[in-house]
């Protein structure tokens, strides 16, 4: 008897030992999640302390009207204006807001990958402060996800996209350019990576995530090479964006360089890719 109590008890600990536990450990921790809110809005802020308050006040009045319970997640990275202080200040007005700031300044990827992570919802957006795209527009990319996609991009590429400001002259050819070149070493079938309204399942972004090296803005591609590979549905939704010419991201050779070899890398970076990330989506899905 002692025997075969001991065998079950070393069997107990070899089951908990195996990867099946830490799926279903996952899938739990997902489902806690989905009880917790239906959607996270994640939005990153850095030195946003004049445009983040139509941001917060156009996405509360928008939340606030809404069936579904929500929460906003602020994640502003060595911000040296009031930045903290404008985002905290919306608390009493939407008590599911959540700001997570941090001293030094690490980056877009960095903002972006710690809100999802720290999200506990359902379905997962994040959006840019300059609020580029109304937020109204992620009822679109919920229909899509709910469709059975992992992942739904906006895309200001798309022929029923309208964009109300465009970005200058020089901005535009030198994406075109950068387009093409990445188009050539990625093979992504987006013409669009770099937009800053995207939605995720709770299980795409749990998985993805994590495997982004990129703290900088050029994340996004990194991202969608990494859930494209692995076999994630992805679909894309056409937007109406307006151009804010207070812009973080400046143009110029020494960032051209920066982001060129950066692109280069990121065959590298995930050479192991393959359709088992996408059967370990599936499985968490579950």
């Amino acid at each position: 008897m002692v025997n075969d109590r001991s065998s079950v008890l070393i069997g107990i600990i070899k089951y908990m030992a195996t990867s099946r536990v830490v799926k279903m450990a996952t899938i739990l921790n997902l489902e806690l999640c989905a009880l917790s809110h239906y959607l996270s809005i994640i939005i990153p802020a850095y030195n946003e302390a004049r445009r983040l308050p139509r941001t917060l006040s156009e996405t509360i009045s928008f939340l606030e009207v809404q069936s579904f319970t929500s929460e906003i997640i602020v994640v502003t990275d060595g911000s040296t204006d009031e930045t903290v202080a404008v985002a905290e200040s919306f608390a009493s007005r939407f008590s599911d807001l959540r700001v997570i700031s941090f001293a030094g300044n690490k980056g877009k990827g960095f903002s972006v990958k710690t809100g999802m992570l720290a999200a506990r919802a359902k379905y997962r957006l994040f959006m840019d402060a300059d609020y580029a795209v109304p937020v109204q527009t992620v009822l679109t990319l919920l229909e899509s996800v709910k469709d059975g996609f992992d992942i739904v991009i906006g895309s200001r590429a798309m022929a029923d996209s309208v964009i109300l400001v465009q970005q200058g002259f020089i901005r535009r050819q030198l994406t075109k350019v950068f387009s093409v070149l990445q188009d050539a070493t990625l093979g992504l079938p987006f013409e669009d990576t770099q937009c800053g309204f995207k939605l995720f399942t709770a299980a795409a972004a749990e998985l993805y995530f994590p495997q982004v090296t990129f703290d900088c803005a050029y994340f996004d591609a990194e991202l969608l090479y990494v859930a494209h590979n692995a076999g994630a549905r992805i679909a894309q939704v056409p937007i109406t964006w307006q151009h804010d010419h207070e812009t973080r991201l400046p143009i110029g050779m020494k960032r051209s360089i920066d982001l060129a070899r950066k692109m280069f890398a990121i065959p590298r970076i995930h050479a192991h890719l393959g359709q088992s990330a996408a059967r370990q989506l599936e499985n968490v899905s579950r």
